[in-house]
């Protein structure tokens, strides 16, 4: 497949974006932002409903509804928003290993193999980066987000990366030890996709796949 990088407009050559990078910014990245606002905007108008009640306790309740709500959103659009990159990041490498005349394969991993292979070096995010994302990312489709599942007798499991919560404030608060390990054990049950965990994801995604094809590019012209 050949991709333009360069294109003249009047007098000036100008640099292309590649078309991953593209789709990402207008797709994935838009989306999200998208719903990230509309979800804001929800949860400042629940607050704002909230400060309008005559009972004090009923205000507070209300806000931490309204604050709960939008976190869990917050937190189900990033998961789909992962699920999205993933799902694209995997054409990518369908798309070089065919061009390449080889087996395509399902997943991840065997297509950046096969793509590693034939250059001689991985890149530069390793395989096993992916890897956690792909798994992640089936853990939102097939099993609701849990950090294990069994897919037929395999037990499946989310690195522990993807799990960690962060109980820091929890621990402030001076709860009885007993109650942050419920605490703990319960959250930890099920996916924590940071927004850190999903930007980074975005930014090693694009390099990963800029870089695949500067060096087939490379290599094809040798």
């Amino acid at each position: 497949m050949v991709r333009l990088k360069k294109l003249y407009i009047g007098r000036k050559l100008l640099d292309l974006p590649h078309p991953f990078e593209e789709e990402v910014n207008c797709l994935v990245r838009t989306n999200y932002d998208l719903l990230c606002e509309a979800i804001s905007r929800t949860e400042q108008e629940g607050l704002l409903a909230a400060e309008q009640l005559e009972d004090p306790n009923d205000v507070g309740d209300a806000m931490v509804d309204a604050k709960s709500s939008a976190d869990e959103l917050r937190r189900e659009v990033r998961g789909l928003t992962l699920v999205s990159l993933v799902t694209r990041f995997q054409h990518w490498l369908r798309v070089f290993v065919g061009e390449l005349n080889k087996k395509v394969a399902n997943g991840v991993v065997p297509n950046m193999q096969t793509l590693n292979d034939v250059l001689g070096e991985q890149g530069p995010a390793p395989v096993a980066f992916f890897q956690d994302l792909e798994t992640v990312r089936d853990s939102i489709i097939h099993a609701d987000s849990n950090v294990e599942w069994m897919r037929g007798k395999e037990l499946r499991r989310v690195p522990q990366k993807y799990r960690e919560v962060n109980l820091e404030a929890l621990e402030k608060l001076k709860l009885p030890e007993e109650t942050l390990r419920e605490i703990r054990e319960n959250a930890m049950a099920q996916i924590n996709l940071t927004e850190q965990h999903l930007q980074e994801a975005i930014a090693k995604s694009v390099e990963q796949v800029k870089w695949y094809d500067a060096r087939l590019g490379q290599m094809g012209a040798n």
